[in-house]
């Protein structure tokens, strides 16, 4: 069942006229692809993991951060969190609140239905016109769970599980790659073209399956098939597609856990703790970067899949 996906929420987009010129950010007529910053777009990116990846990216360079989530308040909390990260980053920059529109952007979503890529991208398109801001990078760190037995499961639940982590991630899949498809034959000069790079996260028990989370395995196994196929499809046009396999982190879901569960899970993992968000984000930064990584599939758990 799809949802109703409401217009960008704050901040909107501005010109592209407002890119600061100064460290990291600097612009040249000469060369404008080099000044131009790296777009990211994070399906999910307003808390958890997908939250630290884009604080990760901000720190590390010339980057602009367009995230998806699904209620009002958790967006623009995380956008000022965001908001600051920049401003600590490039401490010799002044920016202007039209600037950090521009570098910043928030969209209120829900993964699960398909249409949210008219209203992710059509804000864009219309500020932009034929400059709107083609992502660079995409990661699809939205997801759900429910811990139950499939037997109790209620069919509403599995649809949303279904729909949000693995139909979610191949809608996601299908819009970007067509922009950066079409964004790769617009380019042209003599320097070698950089590819574009997708990112998905799966999870541990999308190989090793764990009792109250059948649904939730079958929808991240389902991730990480969709994406070796999609490797393999898109590697050709220059668009890498890659998948980090977390364990057990720090997150909202895991610290909601009993805590005697939570003791024995953390007994069962070589290094005897859970994984933080940033090492995961560590992981993103490296797959973005590295221009040969394609269909690779890094597992984050901590050793605890050698331990099974």
């Amino acid at each position: 069942m799809s949802r109703r996906v409401s217009k960008t929420i704050f901040p909107r987009p501005c010109s592209r006229s407002f890119i600061p010129i100064q460290r990291g950010y600097s612009t040249s007529p000469q060369n404008p692809a080099i000044s131009k910053p790296t777009h990211v777009l994070i399906t999910g990116g307003s808390r958890g993991i997908g939250l630290s990846i884009a604080h990760a990216f901000l720190r590390t360079g010339n980057h602009s951060i367009q995230i998806t989530g699904r209620t009002s308040s958790t967006l623009e909390t995380a956008i000022d969190s965001l908001q600051e990260t920049c401003k600590l980053a490039n401490p010799d920059t002044e920016f202007s609140d039209q600037t950090l529109a521009l570098l910043i952007q928030g969209t209120r979503a829900d993964a699960s239905d398909p249409s949210i890529w008219k209203s992710v991208f059509a804000p864009l398109r219309k500020e932009h016109g034929a400059g709107w801001q083609i992502p660079d990078v995409l990661v699809n760190s939205a997801g759900v769970t429910y811990s139950s037995l499939l037997m109790a499961m209620k069919e509403e639940s599995i649809h949303h599980v279904i729909d949000t982590n693995l139909k979610g991630t191949i809608f996601a899949c299908q819009a970007v790659s067509k922009a950066m498809i079409r964004s790769r034959r617009g380019q042209s000069g003599i320097e070698p073209k950089k590819s574009l790079c997708i990112i998905n996260i799966s999870s541990l028990l999308a190989t090793h399956g764990g009792k109250g989370s059948t649904v939730y395995a079958a929808s991240k196994a389902g991730v990480l098939g969709f994406t070796r196929a999609l490797a393999a499809e898109l590697g050709p046009s220059g668009i890498r597609v890659n998948a980090i396999v977390p364990g057990y982190i720090n997150t909202d879901m895991t610290q909601a856990m009993d805590p005697t569960a939570r003791r024995k899970a953390c007994e069962k993992i070589p290094l005897r703790r859970f994984g933080t968000v940033d090492e995961i984000a560590e992981a993103a930064l490296f797959l973005a970067r590295n221009e040969y990584a394609n269909n690779c599939v890094i597992n984050l758990d901590g050793g605890l899949s050698a331990a099974m």
